[in-house]
């Protein structure tokens, strides 16, 4: 009987004239559970695509003696045929759905595993009961938080049983209590026999896996548990930007006391619309958040953190007018209802949960370009010089003519903060700032928001990393319970 849940042997990989794999060899047992580590766009989800069929079926070129799922060499099956032998939960959980809702997903995923009809239904009940979000079932995709993406991700990954399970950074957007559910998940799947490759950026909240692989700058693979000393491994993290010194964050005091943002009484609330009949529809209407009061003040940095789901990307959108809510909200004294859109949108900027969401253009350079002269009104030629002088500064360089949307989400993230700081706004929200970066990108970002913070702008931001909220927010907000209280 093989013992081997995976094999790759001698595995090299380009796309677009440009080496991501180059002559990687590894193997993962039955039953392990296996971290692969590395800095942004080292190619550990491209690694990923190769392994469930992704690549090069849509793209790129291949060169490998063989990939073994459980003894068999699946180099030469296809996407679909793949997926009976290994599930993937992607680091962008959106991605991995083709259907509207959950429910329809999980009937989708049956269909194609040929499971009777007449079962279906219950099959699909039970699990999401087993996971406690029968209450997602079938509310749309496009309404859900990233938290609850990625726990209707795990749902999916779980319905048809594999012996082997990817999970690209699966606690991206999920809160310390998801995180311990679903490691209790995954412990459970390891003593079933099955086996798990962890894609993640967060070493440190995996020191209880099997075994550490490090994809490095060079696209060589090491096995961390094969090196002589901690101090070792630790430099090798370091030098790749997977760890870094959070100490070295300087604190500073807040100069001014000019409030920007004020929230009066403000009850957010999320509307849905159900067709009862033909001819018949009812809006039924949830609370998020009662009657909240806070305020920002000019130059600081404030994390808002909460569960997912809780309400806080509705609670930008609030602040950006398009979402419903009753009570005040004041910018600069100024209530928001009364602003036109041009005028608001000129003084708050916002950076998506989702990056990919906000590109308009085919390649990196016009992106910039559109933003240079959307905010600051430069001519063409004036906006390309300084783009380029920007993506140089944030080693973007060598991006200038790829589309946004093929490069790595930590990537993406990057470029989205970089857009959305480049004009005279007053206000900026960002959603999960860090979401997909090294630790050497995450103080890059925080630090580019700490710096703007200085010159006078207010951000806004969410986290469920809270060692990073320590370390660089003036004051934090939280929602619980339908509240939002000062925790700092």
């Amino acid at each position: 009987m093989n013992k081997l849940a995976l094999s790759v042997e001698d595995l090299s990989f380009e796309i677009g004239g440009k080496k991501r794999i180059d002559s990687v060899s590894f193997e993962v047992d039955k039953g392990e559970i296996v971290l692969l580590c590395g800095g942004s766009g080292s190619g550990k989800s491209t690694l990923a695509n190769i392994i469930i069929g992704y690549y090069p079926e849509y793209g790129g070129k291949q060169d490998v003696s063989h990939i073994r799922i459980s003894g068999e060499d699946v180099q030469y099956q296809s996407v679909v045929e793949r997926s009976e032998s290994v599930r993937t939960i992607f680091q962008n959980a959106r991605l991995s759905f083709s259907m509207k809702t959950l429910r329809e997903e999980l009937v989708f995923i049956l269909e194609n595993s040929r499971f009777n009809p007449d079962e279906m239904n219950g099959m699909v009940e039970d699990k999401a009961r087993e996971f406690n979000l029968d209450y997602l079932l079938d509310r749309s995709f496009d309404d859900l938080s990233g938290g609850e993406l990625q726990r209707a991700a795990f749902i999916c990954a779980d319905l048809v049983d594999v012996p082997l399970y990817i999970m690209d950074e699966p606690f991206a957007n999920v809160d310390e209590e998801t995180m311990q559910d679903y490691i209790r998940y995954m412990k459970e799947l390891v003593r079933k026999g099955k086996s798990v490759v962890i894609i993640d950026h967060h070493v440190d909240r995996w020191n209880w896996v099997d075994r550490w692989l490090l994809l490095d700058s060079n696209q060589q693979l090491h096995d961390l548990s094969l090196m002589a000393s901690e101090t070792t491994k630790r430099e090798l993290l370091t030098k790749e930007g997977i760890v870094v010194d959070a100490s070295a964050v300087p604190k500073r005091d807040l100069e001014s006391k000019e409030i920007l943002l004020e929230l009066d009484k403000v009850t957010l609330y999320h509307e849905k619309t159900i067709r009862k009949s033909l001819f018949k529809k009812e809006t039924q209407t949830t609370t998020l958040i009662e009657e909240a009061y806070f305020n920002l003040n000019k130059g600081s940095l404030t994390a808002l953190v909460g569960p997912s789901g809780i309400g806080k990307t509705s609670l930008f959108k609030a602040i950006l007018n398009v979402s419903p809510y009753k009570g005040e909200i004041r910018l600069q004294g100024k209530n928001i209802k009364t602003l036109k859109p041009e005028n608001l949108y000129s003084k708050i900027g916002l950076v998506f949960q989702d990056p990919s969401l906000q590109f308009v253009k085919t390649n990196v350079l016009d992106e910039m370009v559109l933003s240079l002269t959307a905010w600051e009104k430069l001519e063409d030629d004036q906006a390309e010089t300084k783009a380029r002088e920007i993506l140089d500064q944030h080693h973007f360089e060598n991006k200038a003519s790829q589309s946004p949307w093929v490069m790595s989400q930590g990537q993406q993230r990057r470029l989205a903060v970089l857009c959305m700081t480049v004009g005279d706004q007053n206000l900026l929200l960002v959603d999960e700032p860090t979401y997909g970066q090294d630790a050497r990108n995450a103080k890059k970002i925080m630090d580019k928001l700490n710096e703007l913070c200085r010159q006078g702008v207010t951000c806004l931001f969410t986290s469920h990393d809270r060692d990073l909220v320590d370390a660089y927010a003036d004051q934090v907000y939280e929602i619980k319970e339908k509240k939002v209280c000062q925790v700092r």
